[in-house]
């Protein structure tokens, strides 16, 4: 990777002065000037002139030469009265020189000298920062349309390669700066899509106090210097890496970089999203830092000591960016850009709500999560952010299916909502385009959609459906399941025991040992048809045939079960024979949460009759779905007219499309397939080092962990205290599961990493000691 190691050529005074004479015909006096790859000297001529001598690095390939220099004709061009270097020609009217040195012939230039002082050296006020900024707005101006192959450089500094240099990370002696580092890290993979979607360009990436000069007044930047780090690259990255690699230098303290902001942004406007990714792409340049330091230490001495002093300033400023929090930083840099929200509405509110307010509004029967309820004010990618802008890493929330506030969706539904939102009464394209390419990934006969807000009122039109086609009225659902909040699918919940409704019985869950993967044992199959047809005999008894079983894909309020496709072929076709449709329910389970398949009824082996999609498919926007054949459907809005206001309209559609887009760009399916097997190896091993703990249930990302008693607390108790424990100390989300709520459930977005498992299995393994104490 280029700039890993430095390389600078090898040259004496001598040997410059010599070069400058018979390649340029210039006689000058000499002195060296620093370089990290390639070698600098400053060149006086008896008349005053002065001029930068330049000897290429000898890995830099010749694109890369070749880019330099044209970036400074192209620049010159655009914007004569910019202070960049110019060119000057060899003798021969050529850009660039020969020189021989000890490892072989060197690719020279000669530039124009820029008198000034190095703003490292200097102490700018207020003004010369904002400056700073306008400076960098007209270069990245002139820079724009101007492209060159070598743009695309894998460049160590570039702050994308972060995910790269992770590997180095144990090189890290400190273990804060390496957890501070990880973080660092972390965060700015999960922004990589987010920042694919900004404006780019080429950009000169590497402003730092070193490469730019400030005027003998110390009131303007009178130079910007060195374009060898030069990359195609959101152009927000030009004032972040800007801003970083001041307080990198101790240039100016955090609280003035507003001002940098201020002035890039009044040249060269900017928009909220690009705002918004400055806080991680700054931590990220640190984090690239030390990061680089760290693997010179051990393979280049003399290049790890030009970055001491810089490593351990970005150490200090990624701590102080962690203290300061991204929250009120990311609103300060809003005002100074000029894109924060009228009124600061939609700012992430402060302090804690008052719950007795809470309850005179919504009732005191109103749920809270945990022993200490949580005031979340915003979401991004995994992690929850409370009112004092403290991460909780969620491991519960699967509406937010591809992460918090997706960049993707988030902006799919602005533009969206900007232009049209409406129901499906009137002509529309965009949810026509959102049916067939969700119809596409189901079976041939699942080829129509009828679109509602919900999972539950997707069931109950399910469940609709199903009585007016088979004309019956009984129901089969898994033991303990739940399948919404409607009063017809509530009688279809029986999430606190056995169904009250006399129409519904419920079926057995299978052996909680089995995997999918299991050859079912004669026995175990015999059971599951004996308990399907005991079912259809007590609806008989009652008076009723069946129209249809449902069932959660997942199993998981029955108890996250993942038996072999057998027991539940073996189920559905005894309902079947008794006339009964086949209802999957893919709310929790759809969408690649498996990680083996894209939707749960294929991985339980069904062939589902309707499928019942609700929020997860929009991101959280309002989106149910009821997926089945045309002919069943059109017969249904014949005799029903079946319509919903808000199913289906523009905004909906918009968003479940951009979901879709995420889960291929991004391999979500493939990464819950990886990071799941990942986590449930890493449960194993803790539980089987806990007595509190027992097995690990479920696929992909949907995992479950079975809790066990100790000493006289029950399974329950010891469940309660394990998703306190991660809340209010690990700051870890988790839910729980099952018929006796002994079983933590472990249900992140999609684009949780190995790096977010080994978070939660650390915390998990911190409170189950604690619960192992339990007397």
């Amino acid at each position: 990777m280029l700039a890993l190691r430095t390389t600078p050529p090898v040259f004496s005074a001598a040997e410059a002065e010599r070069i400058a004479r018979e390649t340029y015909g210039l006689a000058a006096m000499v002195r060296p000037l620093p370089g990290e790859r390639d070698c600098n000297f400053l060149l006086r001529t008896a008349d005053g002139h002065g001029y930068v001598l330049k000897i290429f690095d000898f890995g830099a390939s010749p694109e890369t030469t070749d880019c330099q220099l044209r970036v400074l004709r192209h620049v010159a061009e655009q914007d004569p009265t910019l202070p960049v270097p110019r060119l000057i020609a060899t003798q021969n009217g050529e850009e660039t020189g020969r020189a021989s040195g000890r490892s072989g012939s060197y690719s020279t230039c000669l530039m124009s000298f820029l008198a000034g002082t190095l703003l490292a050296d200097s102490s700018p006020d207020a003004p010369l920062v904002r400056n700073v900024g306008e400076s960098l707005a007209r270069l990245d101006r002139a820079l724009q349309g101007f492209f060159h192959p070598a743009l695309g450089q894998r460049l160590a500094w570039d702050v994308r390669r972060l995910p790269e240099l992770i590997e180095y990370l144990p090189y890290i002696e400190s273990t804060a700066v390496r957890r501070a580092v990880e973080r660092a890290a972390l965060r700015m993979k999960e922004r990589m899509p987010e920042l694919r979607s900004l404006r780019s360009q080429a950009i000169h990436g590497d402003c730092h106090g070193q490469n730019l000069l400030v005027d003998a007044e110390a009131r303007v930047i009178s130079g910007i210097l060195d374009f060898g780090d030069m990359i195609h690259a959101p152009r927000i990255f030009e004032p972040a890496v800007a801003m970083s690699e001041l307080l990198t230098g101790d240039v100016t303290p955090l609280g003035a970089l507003q001002g940098l902001l201020e002035g890039y942004a009044g040249r060269q406007g900017l928009d909220g999203a690009e705002v918004d990714v400055l806080y991680d792409v700054i931590g990220a340049r640190h984090a690239v830092t030390i990061l680089v330091h760290a693997w010179r230490g051990r393979h280049d001495a003399d290049g790890a000591r030009v970055l001491d002093s810089a490593t351990q300033s970005a150490a200090r400023s990624l701590a102080a960016l962690e203290e300061a929090g991204a929250a009120p930083l990311t609103a300060a840099w809003r005002r100074a850009a000029g894109t924060s929200w009228s009124g600061e509405t939609f700012a992430p509110a402060a302090g804690a709500v008052d719950l007795e307010r809470r309850h005179r509004l919504m009732g005191a029967g109103a749920e809270l999560f945990y022993e200490k309820p949580l005031n979340i004010v915003r979401g991004s990618g995994v992690w929850l952010y409370d009112g004092a802008d403290r991460a909780y890493l969620d491991v519960y929330n699967n509406v937010p299916h591809v992460g918090h506030t997706h960049p993707w969706v988030v902006r799919a539904i602005q533009q969206q909502t900007a232009v049209l939102a409406t129901h499906t009464r009137y002509l529309h394209s965009r949810i026509l385009e959102y049916a067939e390419r969700l119809t596409a990934t189901f079976a041939p006969h699942l080829n129509a959609c009828i679109f509602v807000n919900s999972g539950s009122e997707a069931n109950d039109v399910a469940w609709r459906i199903a009585q007016f086609k088979t004309g019956h009225r009984g129901a089969l659902v898994m033991r303990n399941a739940y399948h919404g909040i409607t009063t017809a699918v509530a009688a279809l919940t029986p999430s606190t025991g056995q169904p009250r409704d006399p129409h519904v019985v419920t079926i057995a869950p299978p052996p909680a040992g089995l995997e999918r993967e299991d050859a079912l044992a004669p026995a175990e199959l015999d059971a599951a048809v004996r308990d399907a047809d005991g079912a259809l005999r007590t609806l008989a008894e009652r008076g009723f045939e069946p129209a249809a079983f449902f069932i959660d894909t997942s199993m998981t309020s029955s108890g996250m079960f993942d038996a072999p496709p057998a027991w539940a072929a073996a189920v559905s076709a005894r309902i079947r024979a008794a006339g009964g449709l086949i209802v999957a329910d893919e709310v929790q389970y759809g969408l690649g949460r498996s990680g083996s398949h894209l939707w749960g009824f294929e991985r339980r082996g069904l062939e589902p009759d309707i499928v019942t999609l609700g929020k997860p498919v929009a991101n959280g926007y309002p989106m149910g779905v009821v997926v089945a054949n045309r002919a069943l459907i059109e017969a249904f809005q014949k005799e029903y007219g079946f319509f919903s206001t808000f199913g289906g309209n523009a905004v909906a559609a918009a968003a479940g499309l951009a979901v879709l887009d995420v889960l291929e760009r991004e391999q979500l399916t493939a990464n819950a397939s990886s990071t799941g097997e990942y986590l449930r190896r890493r449960l194993e091993r803790v539980a089987a080092g806990h007595a509190c703990l027992g097995t690990v249930r479920g696929a992909g990302l949907l995992r479950g962990l079975e809790v066990r008693a100790v000493g006289p607390y029950s399974a329950r108790q010891c469940t309660k205290r394990f998703i306190n424990i991660l809340a209010s100390e690990a700051r870890v989300l988790i839910g729980y599961e099952g018929p006796n709520a002994d079983i933590l459930k472990l249900r992140p977005p999609m684009p949780f990493l190995p790096a977010h498992a080994d978070r939660l299995v650390e915390a998990i393994e911190a409170a189950a000691a604690r619960v192992s104490r339990l007397t």
